[in-house]
């Protein structure tokens, strides 16, 4: 019988790389440290994508590096409208995530 928590992740690994069509971006053998990469320069952009049961993606990324992504949409000519909601509480499980996987970078 299949490991449902592991044929979840590998349907959601497969389903996302589909979905961003990024060129280069590959699934990564087990025992990667991260579900799906793309080769290039270090640093590496890191990002916790997450998606509860038929829900939308979001992405996490820290601070410098959605700065960077938008200084170069900005540096390209898009400069488009930019909406951030604040919230803040003691602890958010999203972090745990990305701080275990990433590290903190604070």
């Amino acid at each position: 019988m299949t490991n449902k928590p592991k044929a979840k992740g590998t349907a959601g690994e497969t389903e996302l790389l589909r979905l961003l069509d990024i060129h280069g971006l590959v699934r990564t053998p087990a025992s990667s440290p991260v579900d799906l990469a793309r080769p290039g320069w270090d640093p590496a952009i890191e990002v916790l994508a997450t998606r509860p049961d038929h829900g939308q993606w979001l992405f996490m990324v820290d601070v410098p590096t959605f700065r960077w992504l938008v200084d170069s949409l900005d540096a390209h000519g898009f400069e488009h409208k930019l909406n951030i909601e604040v919230k803040r509480y003691k602890k958010f499980a999203h972090h745990t995530l990305y701080e275990g996987k990433f590290g903190s970078k604070v």
